[in-house]
């Protein structure tokens, strides 16, 4: 790690990093209502992934959405993904080729919201950036 003395980034900047950070942060939890079974650590990876997935036209498993989320057993992971789909932001839908295997894919409310949050969180990035990315 760089000290003090090494540092890159000047300190005004990366204050406004952490602002843009916390604005994100406090974004997400705007976006689904401060609800607290909407927890970013727990649902970010999970609805970001899904939409991602979709965004590029690549199917998402069960498993591989389970996956996608950092924290709790497969328990928690499938009841977090159940809960999700009772709440309409994804929906399950089987393989046409293989119908073992199903899929999970954002509801178009999901995709609306997780666009929203994107969108508002990467113009405030853009100009929490603009001032490191003037100076070069």
């Amino acid at each position: 790690m760089n000290d003090k003395a090494d540092k890159n980034i000047p300190d005004d900047h990366l204050i406004l990093w952490m602002n843009a950070l916390e604005s994100y942060a406090r974004d997400w939890d705007q976006v689904f209502d401060n609800h607290p079974h909407y927890f970013t650590q727990e649902y970010w990876y999970l609805f970001v992934g899904i939409v991602s997935h979709a965004w590029q036209n690549r199917s998402l498993t069960i498993s591989a959405a389970c996956q996608l989320m950092k924290t709790g057993s497969a328990r928690t992971r499938e009841d977090r993904l159940k809960k999700a789909e009772q709440d309409g932001y994804v929906y399950k839908v089987r393989s046409e080729s293989d119908k073992r295997i199903t899929y999970v894919k954002p509801t178009p409310m999901l995709e609306e919201l997780i666009r929203g949050h994107m969108e508002r969180t990467y113009e405030e990035m853009a100009v929490a950036f603009k001032p490191y990315f003037d100076k070069e």
